[in-house]
């Protein structure tokens, strides 16, 4: 899982920014909590005000994170 992730980090680097937590750490443990996170991975994208705009668990696809971009 982790090349696919590392793939649409590098892919999209220049439109989001990825921030990546250790579920083990005591931050990641506070995180996966506070949003209630079930699996590993999960992906979270927040607009500007952090209202969360997308979640799923596992991988998502290049195409689906983009389309959901708005355009420069």
């Amino acid at each position: 899982m982790k090349p696919a992730v590392d793939r649409l980090e590098e892919r999209l680097s220049q439109k989001l920014t990825f921030v990546k937590l250790e579920v083990q750490s005591e931050v990641g443990k506070l995180l996966y909590v506070e949003y209630e996170a079930n699996l590993v991975p999960t992906f979270i994208m927040f607009d500007q005000y952090g209202a969360t705009q997308y979640r799923t668990n596992g991988v998502p696809e290049y195409s689906l994170i983009n389309s959901l971009l708005p355009e420069n």
